[in-house]
């Protein structure tokens, strides 16, 4: 009877081992990102990581615990056969947690969770996107060593074969004994008997969120993020209803503006508005935040002849959270896309909407797959009566990861809007400066993301050449975004307020001349300050600011992987809420600006119940 015990025991600390080397492989394939922490950081990652490792062995030794039972009654040939399947079928899976979270947390800057699900659902080639085709066979080849190494570490340790039933009480007795053991695992499952159940955020130990995130184990990360895929009522209710109604209010402000804006612009009659969202693009990139020259000399261009917002920040750090906040004036939240959800999404207010009742013609382009993370169905339900993706252009064009590149893409746009039925309200998504950077027959700069860059600038300097030559410029607004939180440089992390500062550009032949506006604002910004432009309504957009309007309150909020942050003109702060703390503050009252930022999600989510 030993020997059941002991395999029992042999699983469990196995486990737990494998939990342990995933991370201590993390560490060495970021030693980079982790440069300046000591030998004594490492050991605290493992050491507060052991938690989740526990807790997970946990999980994973269930079923080990109830099949040793069932060989207490009978063992053969099946019993071993599943015992066998399911080592290899938890080796796989495990395999693909740990390789998946090292490759793709130098991307995202979290820890693995749930959110690959959804572009792997909607489409599985996008999501494939961003690797090259080495980045992805290397990917397998390490999924597959790794799932055999761990396969084998079980397979030479612990074994059924040897395993005889018992007789009669014997094996009631131990059946019932075994039974109180699986049961018992529940405790490292929970992270013991206090009312409080591990979660992500238990292993949080450190200033450095490198080493926080190097301590989470992925398998539980996904897992808990994939469990939680939010009733979204129950979510961050930081405090009670009058009091996120107290706090918020003064953070509100839909009122038309009547008076005239101190801005630039022309706008008589039916203006034709243009987005162009950049995918990635940061002002870190634009010549005049000083770190790099030469990467986007067209943007430099137009932010010089336009109207330029200086104090613009991303509010959220994926495209299909930043489509509702640039269209929809939706907060990002941090651990769901609200375009997951088609039957809250298509209920949502929009730019696209606003305009078509207005006698506009609206229309959405992309060079990749309109299916992607749901975008399609948001956007026809949104007010969109045309989107424009890659099946809609020419085979030949279709040459990069991301389908048509950003020049044949925006030319398209140009080339539509010169004959369009005007007014028209229309919306192009860039995707070739997106990893993995790959621009073939573009080589102005060395490093490939800034390649990239270079080349989508070019594309859009193009743009804005062709549509300066046409008719329709003349009455024509240009917005310039990008999509969310700047993709440069390599190897930073969610946690830098400098990484939310974006370009946002107004430009077009309705822009009389250049203008620099200091005025805070976020992505959820732009809806209401267009539409006061052009003196239409946008009281069905609570989060949305005009940010043009002197009266209204004027600040950035943004989200992040589980966490938030808020910026005003006296102070900044980013919360992670698995932490539970602020982990990066600026100005001396950055700690009194954590309340009001909880209770702007809390009314996020509050207003997401319908």
């Amino acid at each position: 009877m030993k020997n059941r015990y002991a395999i029992l025991a042999a699983t469990f600390l196995l486990w737990t081992l494998v939990g342990v080397l995933g991370k201590a492989v993390f560490m060495l394939f970021y030693a980079d990102l982790l440069s300046g922490t000591s030998a004594a950081d490492w050991l605290s990652v493992l050491w507060h990581g052991l938690r989740l490792d526990i807790a997970i062995a946990g999980y994973l030794t269930m079923v080990p615990a109830l099949m040793l039972i069932v060989t207490l009654w009978h063992n053969s040939r099946i019993v071993t056969a599943t015992w066998k399947g399911y080592m290899m079928l938890t080796a796989a899976l495990s395999a693909v947690a740990y390789i998946v979270n090292i490759g793709l947390y130098g991307y995202w800057g979290f820890p693995l969770d749930s959110t690959p699900l959804l572009y792997l659902r909607t489409s599985p080639a996008d999501a494939m996107a961003s690797m090259t085709f080495w980045q992805m066979a290397g990917g397998a080849a390490a999924i597959v060593i790794t799932a055999c190494l761990i396969y084998l570490l079980f397979a030479k340790t612990v074994n059924l074969k040897k395993l005889r039933p018992a007789v009669g009480i014997v094996s009631l007795w131990h059946s019932l004994l075994l039974l109180i053991i699986t049961a018992s695992l529940i405790i490292p499952i929970r992270g013991g008997l206090s009312t409080g159940t591990n979660h992500t955020g238990s292993v949080y130990f450190s200033s450095n969120m490198r080493l926080n995130h190097a301590a989470v184990n992925p398998i539980f990360c996904f897992v808990e993020s994939a469990t939680h895929q939010e009733n979204i009522g129950e979510r961050y209710r930081f405090m009670d209803d009058a009091e996120a109604v107290r706090l918020t209010e003064p953070m509100m402000h839909t009122t038309l503006r009547t008076d005239s804006a101190d801005v630039s612009i022309r706008t008589d009659g039916k203006t034709n508005v243009m987005y162009v969202i950049l995918e990635g693009f940061s002002r870190y990139i634009m010549s005049d935040a000083g770190n790099v020259k030469g990467v986007t000399p067209c943007l430099d261009a137009i932010a010089d002849s336009a109207i330029f917002f200086t104090q613009f920040y991303a509010n959220t750090f994926r495209t299909d959270r930043a489509l509702p906040a640039l269209l929809s004036a939706l907060p990002s939240q941090p651990t769901m896309s609200i375009m997951d959800q088609p039957a809250k999404s298509n209920r949502l207010p929009s730019m696209a909407a606003t305009l078509r009742k207005n006698g506009y013609n609206t229309a959405f382009y992309y060079g990749g797959d309109a299916d992607y993370s749901n975008m399609r169905s948001y956007l026809m339900a949104t007010g969109f009566s045309t989107v424009v993706a890659e099946e809609n252009f020419e085979r030949k064009l279709r040459t990069g990861k991301w389908g048509v590149a950003d020049g044949p893409m925006l030319q398209r746009v140009a080339a539509d809007a010169a004959t369009a039925k005007q007014p028209f309200f229309c919306v192009a998504l860039t995707g070739s400066s997106h990893e993995p950077f790959d621009v073939p027959g573009h080589s102005a700069l060395k490093e490939p993301e800034l390649n990239a860059f270079h080349y989508a600038d070019s594309c859009l300097g193009r743009f804005i050449t062709t549509l300066k030559a046409s008719e329709v410029w003349k009455n024509t607004l240009v917005v310039i975004v990008p999509d969310h939180l700047g993709a440069y440089p390599k190897n930073i992390d969610n946690y830098q307020f400098w990484r939310y500062r974006l370009p946002l550009i107004f430009t077009g032949g309705v822009v009389e001349k250049p203008q620099r506006i200091n005025t805070l604002g976020c992505q959820t910004d732009i809806p209401a300050t267009v539409l006061a432009l052009l003196g239409y309504d946008h009281s069905d957009m609570p989060f949305s600011r005009d940010m043009l309007d002197p009266a209204a309150p004027h600040f950035a909020f943004f989200a992040l992987d589980d966490g938030m942050g808020l910026v005003t003109d006296k102070a900044a702060m980013i919360h992670d809420n698995h932490a539970g703390k602020i982990v990066t503050s600026e100005g001396e009252a950055a700690e009194s600006l954590l309340p009001s930022a909880k209770a702007y999600l809390q009314k996020v989510y509050d207003y997401l119940v319908f």
